[in-house]
């Protein structure tokens, strides 16, 4: 599988190229959006932070990955989901913009480098779970998903019964595409990843680590988000001590499930041995 890495690579650096010509044109041109500040502050929080959290895991991710280790090969992949998840937004959520075809193209880019990517990281990785102790991130996600599932598809109901959505600062129009998105991308992985986890198997603990870094990654997004929406007059608190929290949590889970593939696995099954003299942090065991 070699080949389909190097193909993934390729395809991974060119994203990167993507994001931060997408991202800098969006923070740095005025009234790139047109959502109103609802809608325009979420998009450019989601700018400032895949250009400086996602783009950079997406290369220290590629780079190690590339080289052979699978917890940069699982970095790798949570930075792309996170793509996936986040450019949804801009493509079904966002209207007509100048750089409307680069998130297109992140958006399918990130999701086939993913579809690549998943089988090279699982390849040679038998039965494994977490320790006893390390459960906690199963059940952290399980219950993540349990909550937006509940909230949003509570939500739906009842507009579907009674015409009336919850009240707050989101159009109607945004929480359309955040309920779609959500229960679509998100939700579905959480639930997926949280069944495979909790069975022990090989591809359940590489979707846990994804979902960990993804989540972590997009956390830091909502917060971004939050901050642009409150300078721009939404009534939304900029910092929400909440969010930072479950961030801290996320971020402690991504670090959990990578070491524990470290330790089961450190070696992609296509990968030559390490030359001894190697400095790479994720030689170290």
């Amino acid at each position: 599988m070699t080949g389909q890495r190097r193909i993934a690579g390729i395809l991974t650096f060119a994203i990167v190229a993507l994001i931060v010509v997408a991202s800098s044109w969006g923070l740095l041109v005025p009234h790139t959006y047109h959502e109103g500040p609802w809608g325009a502050g979420a998009l450019r929080g989601g700018d400032l932070v895949s250009l400086v959290l996602a783009a950079p895991l997406l290369v220290a991710g590629a780079t190690a990955g590339l080289r052979g280790w699978r917890a940069g090969a699982v970095v790798w992949c949570g930075a792309l989901a996170y793509c996936v998840y986040n450019y949804a937004y801009y493509v079904f959520g966002a209207d007509f913009d100048d750089v409307f075809l680069l998130h297109i193209l992140v958006l399918a880019g990130s999701g086939w480098t993913l579809v690549l990517l998943l089988p090279v990281t699982r390849a040679g990785l038998g039965p494994v779970s977490l320790h006893g102790r390390q459960r906690w991130v199963v059940v952290l996600l399980g219950a993540v998903a349990l909550v937006l599932g509940v909230l949003w598809g509570s939500a739906i109901v009842r507009q579907a019964l009674t015409g009336h959505l919850p009240a707050g600062t989101a159009p109607v129009s945004g929480l359309h595409t955040v309920y779609a998105v959500d229960l679509t991308l998100f939700v579905s992985s959480l639930v997926v990843a949280t069944v495979l986890g909790w069975r022990g198997t090989g591809y359940g603990l590489i979707a846990v680590a994804v979902m960990s870094v993804a989540g972590t990654t997009y956390l830091v997004n909502l917060m971004a988000a939050a901050a642009y929406q409150a300078a721009a007059g939404v009534d939304v608190a900029p910092f929400s001590l909440g969010t930072l929290g479950l961030t801290l949590v996320f971020a402690a889970a991504s670090v959990s499930t990578v070491r524990r593939l470290h330790q089961i696995a450190p070696r992609l099954e296509d990968a030559p041995a390490p030359p001894r003299r190697t400095g790479s942090s994720f030689a170290r065991t």
